[in-house]
């Protein structure tokens, strides 16, 4: 929204997230090396668009499931579901497979521990049901103020990993939609520069009118590009043996696809909030994440097969003829619409912090979004290994928020409420905090 007429914008981060706010992590979406060999691959990051707009109204007579099965199915595809092939490819078929089951598992332990943080607060009067209904609210009420900066600071390194993804993942396919001739006078970063004005227009935008028209585009765009993408791939002559079944040194680069696919548990208090019977969330998201780890097994292995192991990261980029075209222009206009809504949270938080928690003035708040946009632009551009740098994001920071810290937070908010953990409870608290630590090393050192 405009500032006060005094020329200032109000900057100050709601104490309760909006689904906007919340929904633009999950969809988080890792597109993993520009179009390269396997020999020089990278990992990138891109956000969904179908996250961004608030959970569509749970109605029937199921307490809301069905809703929030589709929910969380849209927040998990997005356009970083257009990395499973080339994640096959190189993490190998069966390596990649255990991992998405992995995540499943420890997803869903850790997602039931944040609800009973949930409840256990509320139960013993230390916390309201409004303050513990986003993930940062959770967490400022079981870890306190230094679980908020964490949480603040996890979301802006995220956010803007996701914007570094955004602009490859439009100027890379953009790229492949030129003829041959011109398309060969283009690099990654001189697209970029080229489009870098936009992103500014882009960040500057307060005014999020239609988010439902554009979580329906992106929901439509991303559907229509994995069918098409698996039709594709089918076709092609499958490169069964070309594949390998692991490879363990693309951990790094794989798992963070992964992650950013699965490890949305930031997101998904918006849509446990438009539940009737919110008794059902964890059963709902369960089957959600099922018939999402069928979905990304089925597409990555067609992808990888089909297209062998010289996959690019950003498959669409892969798709010729006019049907192609159509694909990618969909997509990239509904990454470019979502940006704003993206990058949202992190601009707040960034200004809110600037203007020490109060009102910001306007040309610091130009200022802030276009330093924010033109790191973005640089980082995507000039430095090195910069995929690296991106899987690190996907790797350390969603894996952080999603598997490593929900244990800590329930055992902080049954120590807060005075409730002893079993035994039993006390050790899959250890196991699961421990392997989230330990996932994360994985993704720095291999």
């Amino acid at each position: 929204a405009a500032g006060p007429a005094r020329g200032r914008v109000a900057a100050a981060v709601p104490s309760r997230a909006t689904p906007n706010d919340d929904q633009h992590h999950h969809r988080l979406v890792v597109l993993s090396a520009r179009s390269s060999p396997p020999t020089r691959t990278r990992t990138r990051v891109v956000a969904s668009a179908s996250s961004a707009a608030a959970p569509a109204p749970a109605t029937g007579g199921d307490g809301g499931e069905a809703a929030a099965v589709i929910n969380t199915v849209k927040a998990i595809f997005g356009a970083g579901g257009f990395a499973l092939p080339w994640a096959f490819a190189n993490g190998g078929t069966a390596l990649v497979t255990a991992c998405l089951a992995f995540s499943y598992v420890f997803a869903l332990t850790a997602l039931k521990m944040l609800v009973k943080a949930q409840d256990v607060l509320v139960a013993s009067g230390q916390s309201s049901r409004a303050a513990v209904a986003t993930y940062a609210g959770l967490t400022k009420e079981a870890v306190g103020p230094v679980g908020d900066v964490v949480c603040k600071a996890l979301n802006v390194i995220t956010c803007f990993g996701i914007s570094v993804g955004y602009m490859i993942f439009v100027s890379d396919t953009v790229i492949s939609m030129l003829p041959a001739q011109h398309a060969a006078s283009f690099t990654t970063a001189s697209m970029i520069a080229r489009t870098l004005p936009a992103w500014l227009g882009l960040a500057f935008v307060r005014d999020f009118k239609g988010v439902n028209l554009i979580s329906l585009l992106g929901t439509a765009s991303v559907s229509l590009g994995m069918l098409w993408v698996t039709a594709v791939a089918a076709s092609n002559p499958l490169q069964v043996s070309a594949i390998p079944l692991a490879n363990l040194s693309a951990f790094s680069g794989f798992f963070g696809t992964v992650a950013f696919l699965f490890f949305i548990h930031f997101t998904l208090f918006s849509v446990q909030e438009a539940m009737p019977d919110q008794t059902r969330f964890v059963p709902a998201v369960s089957k959600a994440f099922a018939i999402a780890m069928g979905v990304s097994v089925v597409f990555g292995v067609v992808g990888a097969f089909g297209f062998g192991p010289g996959v690019n990261s950003v498959v669409i980029t892969m798709l010729t003829g006019v049907g192609g075209t159509i694909v990618k222009a969909l997509l990239c206009v509904n990454l470019l619409f979502t940006f704003p809504l993206m990058a949202r949270s992190a601009l707040v938080i960034l200004e809110s912090t600037i203007a020490r928690g109060k009102e910001i003035s306007v040309p610091a708040s130009l200022a802030t979004r276009a330093a924010f946009v033109l790191s973005a632009g640089y980082l995507a551009g000039n430095v090195p290994n910069f995929g690296t740098v991106l899987g690190l994001v996907g790797g350390v920071c969603c894996c952080a928020m999603s598997i490593a810290m929900p244990p800590a937070i329930l055992k902080l908010a049954n120590d807060r409420a005075g409730v002893k953990s079993s035994a039993g409870e006390s050790a899959v608290i250890a196991l699961v905090c421990l392997t989230g630590v330990v996932c994360m090393v994985l993704s720095v050192v291999l």
